[in-house]
């Protein structure tokens, strides 16, 4: 009897305690500004986006994207003092005048200070001297199922010697694709003109991040991968390559690191990551981002996967294509331009190389 008595105290302690929550609520407890800018020896304009980070909210998406932070007074100093003045050509977004073009081995630094009195800069930075690539190349694999054909690619920076280097590196891919133009009307209605070649630019936010740590004045090979062959339409591969300073490298190290972490047991524990920002009139602000100073040249790579294969790899490859739907035959357009369903159309053209 006392066991039984036992037992029913036990369970009316484990369901007599629940309380119903009905005020539930999220606070975000950092207020941090966000700074996002770059500086190049190429020419402008320069562009810097300022936001806050701001709450959760179920029901407004754009809490997502933070609180763009307007009517802020936002400069670029050079070492010698003069100031050059960004103008905000829309709300949280500043742009320099595209007739201002940093000069290599000069000093540049940001200050902001916003309507409500914050004043923000950055550690002064030296644009460095861009470093060109030394290789940028591509070969065909052959295989038996063209799943498995491919264009292997290689590319390598010429590292200077006597100087401690480290480099940034953004890819982007632009990938020409065919659409399918529909039956001509029947005469004597005019056939109009059908563009069936468009370019799509993939999108692609994780950077290369190099250093010259024990190959100092030898060639630095990068790692990127390589081009499938299911299709045959050209795909151009863009490098920028940007010589930059230890301390954002190590910054751009730190957001890849924490990009990679599995969860494991020894993993690293993420952490909001400091640039070289900060606020200079109150310690307790905390600010985000980095702006970025370097040198930087870019490179395209055309991999012409039409010329460089034989008649029968052709072939095989078209029926791959067709079968698999790859030109959008089901979809027949007169303006791949207006190929919605095909993520990051960028129409007709490539854009500018500079």
């Amino acid at each position: 009897m006392k066991k039984i008595a036992f037992f029913l105290i036990l369970c009316s302690l484990f369901f007599s305690c629940e309380t119903e929550i009905d005020d539930f609520k999220t606070k975000n407890l950092s207020n941090a500004i966000v700074v996002y800018g770059e500086m190049t020896n190429q020419n402008g304009p320069y562009s810097v986006r300022l936001n806050r980070t701001s709450s959760y909210s179920p029901y407004d998406v754009t809490e997502f994207q933070g609180q763009v932070i307007k009517n802020a007074d936002v400069k670029i100093v050079d070492g010698l003092g003069r100031m050059t003045q960004l103008t905000e050509i829309r709300a949280g977004f500043y742009q320099t005048s595209p007739l201002f073009k940093g000069v290599a081995n000069q000093k540049y630094q940001l200050k902001i200070k916003t309507s409500d009195g914050i004043e923000i800069e950055s550690t002064p930075e030296e644009l460095k001297l861009p470093t060109p690539l030394s290789e940028f190349s591509y070969k065909f694999i052959n295989a038996e199922k063209v799943e498995d054909m491919r264009f292997d690619l290689k590319a390598a920076i010429k590292d200077s010697k006597e100087t401690e280097d480290y480099y940034f590196i953004k890819r982007q891919d632009f990938v020409q694709f065919l659409t399918t133009c529909p039956e001509p009307p029947p005469p004597p209605a005019p056939t109009p003109v059908c563009y069936s070649k468009c370019w799509r630019a993939p999108l692609n936010t994780q950077p290369i991040l190099v250093n010259d740590f024990l190959v100092n004045g030898k060639n630095i090979p990068l790692s990127l991968g390589s081009v499938n062959l299911q299709d045959f339409p050209d795909w151009v591969v863009q490098l920028d390559v940007f010589s930059v300073s230890k301390e954002t490298y190590n910054y751009w190290k730190r957001q890849e690191d924490q990009r990679v972490i599995g969860g494991g047991l020894f993993d690293k524990i993420p952490a909001q990551i400091i640039g070289n920002l900060k606020c200079t009139n109150n310690a307790s602000q905390e600010v985000l981002g980095i702006f970025l100073v370097g040198g930087v040249i870019k490179q395209r790579l055309t991999v012409d996967r039409f010329n460089a294969i034989t008649p029968e790899i052709l072939q095989k490859v078209q029926f791959y294509a067709n079968f698999h739907n790859i030109r959008y035959k089901d979809a027949p357009l007169w303006d791949c331009k207006n190929a919605g369903f095909v993520d990051y159309n960028i129409g007709y053209t490539l854009p500018d190389l500079f």
